[in-house]
């Protein structure tokens, strides 16, 4: 049984649902109810405790980031769970700077698979690190918007929070 943290933050587009293990910062989501959360969490094996203390540096930068300060994640703490591949994508996504995008295909170039692009599409779709594993960076090769677990107009609002207002 692994332990697992939560809490909850409000933001201009709505309830930032977080968690976190030991390793680090677990997830980071978009609008589901607690109930529907806590069962998410609950595949750990216990029941996850809500806890403050695990989230008050995030919360410090979230802040900061909605109030569009250029804020970094980078040196946080992650637990990534996923394929190596996956883990591989993400970690590149997460080296996009803020205010600037990259394409599905240039990550599947950094990650040393440049034919990949749906593969990293399908990895960008799993992360649960929302914003902090910024995936709304990554943008279709044709300079189109995308897709987004948060939706398209979350996106749309946190690329223009970053200055990216052709979006």
């Amino acid at each position: 049984m692994v332990p697992i943290y939560y809490n909850y933050l409000d933001t201009p587009v709505g309830r930032l649902w977080v968690a976190a293990t030991e390793r680090g910062l677990y997830r980071v989501t978009l609008g589901p109810s607690e109930g529907e959360f806590l069962t998410s969490l609950r595949r750990f094996g216990g029941e996850p405790e809500r806890d403050e203390g695990p989230f008050r540096e995030l919360f410090n930068r979230l802040r900061d980031y909605f109030r569009g300060v250029p804020t970094s994640f980078s040196d946080l703490a992650l637990d990534l769970r996923g394929t190596e591949f996956q883990r591989a994508v993400w970690r590149a996504v997460a080296e996009i700077p803020y205010g600037r995008v990259s394409t599905y295909k240039e990550i599947a170039a950094r990650v040393g698979r440049p034919r990949a692009y749906r593969a990293v599409g399908n990895a960008v779709g799993r992360n649960r690190l929302m914003i902090v594993v910024p995936c709304h960076r990554v943008v279709r090769a044709d300079g189109r918007i995308g897709g987004f677990g948060g939706g398209v107009e979350v996106k749309r609002y946190l690329l223009r929070l970053e200055g990216l207002d052709r979006f």
